[in-house]
């Protein structure tokens, strides 16, 4: 009753128009402005991440772009140099929609700033499944896993139960995990952020371009979180010791060799289209954050991604 009051609650507060495209009749999310913007005037790094310190460069991420990658398919785009605090590019940077797995990212941002709890072991149950239908769950009722395998399995394979493992493993209850994803946005100056539920799959998860790339600077200075973020398969161990399966990345990233990811995830359901938010050091050095929300295929995702990264 507590997930189908929150998405109510979501429902009442979040203004979503959908207009149907012409080609192929996909659905086209139109969403309203959200709450008002948070400037950073006092702002102070947030007390539960451990690496408070790095994240300093929030700060300089509201501002204008300086320059404007052409030829993007993605209905909004980002790209921010952190080591120089400046925007490189902004396309719709701050226009709310659905953006699909990319939630996990703060899912996982709100199970660790509640301590963790990386050790303790919990047994899949109904309070593991999705509020709707999604992917199928590596993850099989009965079975028992640490924090620790939850938190990969959200975040190497976005397994769905795993994000909701999380708010189990949490300690709080639904709603309050769900406030508590509200807040550690606020924290981040994600002012633009409303959640719904943790794995992503209701499209009522709002964010902006602006806003997943911090998420993504904050997971990629998180001593525990950066870990799955960049990790290209992780092996599954139930609480007992049995190994159980082997689960794969879906960020094609991880495979690069030109490049030093630092923290990546991927997102898709029909309504908020190919999404990718992550961070990378190139060999020349440089760091910066970036997401793409709302490309029209995977592959034009990936293009998206490569003509952002050959920008540099």
């Amino acid at each position: 009753m507590a997930k189908t009051e929150t998405l109510r609650k979501r429902a009442a507060a979040a203004l979503v128009v959908l207009g149907v495209a012409c080609v192929g009749v996909a659905l086209v999310p139109t969403v309203d402005a959200g709450p008002p913007r948070v400037r950073f005037d006092g702002w102070a790094p947030p007390a539960w991440h451990p690496e408070s310190g790095a994240l300093e460069s929030l700060v300089a991420m509201d501002q204008a772009p300086s320059g404007h990658v052409r030829g993007l398919s993605a209905r909004s785009s980002y790209l921010y140099d952190v080591d120089a605090g400046e925007v490189l590019h902004a396309k719709n940077a701050d226009d709310r929609r659905p953006v699909a797995s990319l939630t996990k990212l703060t899912t996982a941002l709100a199970w660790a700033s509640e301590g963790q709890g990386l050790g303790e072991s919990y047994c899949v149950d109904s309070r593991f499944y999705p509020t709707r239908s999604g992917a199928y769950s590596k993850l099989s009722t009965g079975e028992c896993y640490r924090g620790w395998d939850l938190m990969g399995a959200a975040l190497v394979s976005s397994d769905n139960r795993g994000a909701y493992g999380l708010q189990v493993a949490s300690g709080l209850p639904f709603d309050g995990f769900i406030a508590r994803m509200d807040q550690v946005s606020l924290d981040l100056g994600m002012s633009q952020s409303t959640w719904a539920e943790p794995s992503g799959l209701d499209d009522e998860n709002l964010s902006t371009a602006r806003d997943m790339a911090k998420a993504a600077l904050a997971v990629s200075v998180h001593p525990t979180l950066s870990i799955p973020a960049t990790s290209a398969t992780w092996r599954l161990e139930q609480a007992d010791g049995t190994p159980n399966r082997e689960l794969y990345a879906t960020d094609r990233l991880v495979a690069r060799t030109d490049l030093e990811l630092l923290a990546g995830k991927t997102g898709y359901t029909d309504t908020a289209g190919y999404c990718f938010a992550g961070v990378v050091r190139t060999k020349q050095g440089r760091t910066v954050a970036f997401s793409v929300l709302g490309a029209p295929s995977s592959a034009k995702r990936w293009a998206d991604v490569d003509r952002l990264l050959q920008s540099l």
